[in-house]
C-alpha cells in the first residue's frame, strides 16, 4: 500500500524504497507507541508522504533546481476504461447469476448453506440428512460445473466483444 501511494508522488523507485525503510526504523528506532490502530493507515501514509517531499526537496536543492513542483500526484483518470470494466464485472455477474438461477432447488440451497450460513460441511449435512463427505463432494462438484459453465459464457462474452 506505501509503495502504491508512494509511486503516485514520485517515479524515483528506489528513493521511494529508501523512504518506506527509513519509515519503519524510525518507527522501532524512537519506538513509536501509535494507541489507535485505525489512525496507523493515515499515520503510515502521510510520515510517508512528508519524507519524500523532504528528500524531493533536499535533492533539488543540491541540483539547484527550482523547488515548484516538489511532490506532484500522479492521478489517472481513464473513465472509458473504468466503464468497460464495470460493464464486465456487471455482466460476469449476471452470467453467474442465471446459472444459479438455472439449478434446481436442492443445488441452490447447498450453495446457500455453504456460502451464506457459516455452517460447516457436518453441519449442512445433519440439515439435509447427508454424510459431510457427500455434502463436501456435492458442493465441489457443483462448484466444478459453475466454473465450466462460467467460463464459456466469459469465452462468449469476449468473442461478441472482440467482433463489434
Amino acid at each position: 500500500m506505501l509503495f502504491a501511494y508512494g509511486s503516485k508522488i514520485t517515479s524515483d523507485r528506489e528513493l521511494l524504497k529508501d523512504c518506506i525503510q527509513d519509515l519503519f526504523i524510525d518507527l522501532h528506532r524512537y519506538n513509536l507507541e501509535l494507541r489507535h490502530p485505525e489512525y496507523l493507515e493515515y499515520y503510515l501514509l502521510k510520515s510517508l508522504k512528508h519524507s519524500l517531499a523532504r528528500k524531493i526537496q533536499q535533492s533539488r536543492q543540491i541540483q539547484y533546481l527550482p523547488l515548484e513542483n516538489t511532490a506532484t500526484f500522479n492521478l489517472k483518470f481513464n473513465l472509458e476504461e473504468d466503464y468497460l470494466l464495470n460493464e464486465t464485472e456487471q455482466s460476469r455477474r449476471e452470467s453467474l447469476k442465471k446459472i444459479i438461477q438455472s439449478l434446481d432447488a436442492p443445488k441452490r440451497e447447498l450453495l446457500f448453506l455453504k456460502f451464506n450460513s457459516g455452517l460447516n460441511y457436518a453441519e449442512i449435512g445433519e440439515m439435509l440428512n447427508l454424510k459431510p463427505e457427500t455434502v463436501k463432494k456435492q458442493i465441489y462438484r457443483l462448484l466444478q460445473s459453475i466454473r465450466q459453465c462460467f467460463s464459456s459464457k466469459i469465452a462468449e462474452f469476449f468473442v461478441i466483444c472482440f467482433n463489434r
